[in-house]
């Protein structure tokens, strides 16, 4: 059964067999005259009896004959008439579950067959010599199925094919949910998610499975590799940097006066230290290896200490860093991630901003966590670019890039930071001019 459509095919027909035989048992059961004898030998046991009261001239022998039939049977045979002498010698076995209204019911009805309190009944006239208004009356209690109010019997049904689609439907639908979780986490980030799937043969999901895991194994690998390239080169791009550091040092110790070649060099090696460094955080972060740290960290004293840092470089600019007086929080995180997220989106403001500009800083308090916002005056960003915006290495518009010595790293490294703190990060552009760059955080840390 390897087939899904083999596998559906054959659910289908199974269902349609039990409903099939089903449908069979309780027409069976329910059918309302299924255990009473044919009109043909009601209407016989009808004449023999006629002919018993015209022989015998009494109801003596007629009584006999009916007790003859019912006993030791669930079927019955009563004689009932507007004459009480025809019904007074009759047994109290052969009339028991009938009351004096039921009796009435049974001489009084237009239908000659149907259900009474319980009981299937068919009817004929007999003809006594020209005494009429008498019936025979066959009697059998219902049993099985039929026994049961319609309402029940409805149930009863309703709960059999419920539970045999319900298992249907989880048989089918068990695979796909596994492969549709396994989906999501690769999406929000796991790479080492896979399906459980046999190696051999299944149907078309348990293909689907096992070329969901290639896909997986794969795309794990070309990360992990693009990682180790990253920790690799700048690892080997340090040794080197920190000989040229040095070497600059001994020059400058050696030349007298000023020395703009100097000067120029000694601020290359910064931006390209500045670039490694950020380059291994990247791949720290990109690695898994994101806040191990946790500890419990004064938000508010952090911003502080980060805003005041960045003063020092927005006079530099001829700018401004405001810093709102929110409130008093501490937060579960790793201390040295959360400061770096805070640089780079405070640096990247402060980037952008024309001389004269401000940057606003805030953060206020919600029900699970806090919103931090870095909002500029710079010339914002296209907004079909906004979502790139978080990707390393991406080169938005000339406005914002020109001349900033940006490598494109910054905000890739305070997304990574923020979601290992199972927090969120989002810019939009203002009405008023600027970017807003707003992230998220849980105060409790991230979800183990």
């Amino acid at each position: 059964m390897g087939s899904l459509f083999l596998k559906l095919f054959l659910w289908l027909w199974l269902t349609g067999i039990i409903i099939a035989g089903a449908f069979v048992v309780s027409w069976h059961h329910w059918a309302p005259a299924s255990s009473l004898p044919s009109q043909a030998e009601l209407e016989q046991v009808a004449e023999e009896i006629s002919n018993l009261y015209a022989e015998e001239g009494g109801w003596g022998a007629v009584h006999g004959y009916l007790r003859s039939l019912s006993r030791d049977q669930k079927l019955r045979f009563v004689l009932l008439g507007q004459d009480e002498l025809a019904t007074r010698g009759m047994q109290r076995r052969m009339l028991r579950g009938l009351s004096q209204q039921d009796r009435e019911i049974l001489l009084d009805t237009a239908e000659d067959r149907g259900r009474l309190n319980g009981m299937l009944y068919k009817r004929v006239v007999v003809d006594f010599a020209g005494a009429h208004d008498f019936y025979l009356i066959a009697l059998h209690p219902v049993e099985g199925l039929g026994g049961l109010p319609v309402w029940l019997r409805a149930v009863i049904a309703l709960a059999v094919t419920g539970g045999l689609a319900g298992g249907l439907a989880a048989y089918l639908s068990r695979p796909l949910r596994r492969l549709r979780r396994a989906s999501q986490a690769l999406a929000s980030g796991d790479l080492h998610a896979r399906v459980p799937v046999v190696e051999r043969g299944g149907d078309e999901i348990a293909a689907l499975g096992r070329d969901f895991n290639a896909m997986a194994e794969r795309l794990e690998s070309l990360v992990e590799a693009q990682n180790r390239l990253l920790r690799d080169i700048s690892h080997e791009l340090r040794s080197p940097l920190s000989r040229l550091q040095v070497a600059l040092e001994l020059a400058r110790r050696e030349t007298s006066g000023d020395s703009n070649a100097l000067a120029k060099m000694e601020n290359d090696i910064e931006r390209m230290d500045q670039l490694i460094g950020q380059l291994l955080t990247l791949a720290r972060l990109e690695s898994g290896a994101g806040a191990s740290n946790m500890e419990s960290v004064d938000l508010h004293e952090l911003i502080g200490q980060v805003c005041e840092d960045a003063q020092f470089e927005a006079q530099a600019s001829g700018c401004n860093v405001l810093k709102e007086d929110g409130p008093h929080l501490q937060i579960t995180g790793d201390r040295h991630l959360l400061r770096s997220a805070l640089e780079n989106v405070l640096r990247n403001a402060l980037r952008y901003t024309p001389a004269g500009g401000v940057i606003n800083v805030a953060w206020q308090r919600d029900q699970d966590g806090i919103w931090v916002s870095v909002i500029d005056s710079g010339p914002g960003v296209s907004e079909e670019r906004l979502n790139d915006l978080f990707e390393p290495f991406v080169r938005l518009s000339a406005a914002r890039e020109r001349d900033s010595g940006s490598c494109g790293l910054g905000l890739a490294i305070v997304r990574r930071a923020v979601q290992a703190h199972g927090g969120s990060v989002a810019a939009h552009n203002r009405p008023q001019g600027g970017l807003e760059v707003r992230f998220w955080l849980p105060l409790k840390g991230p979800a183990s």
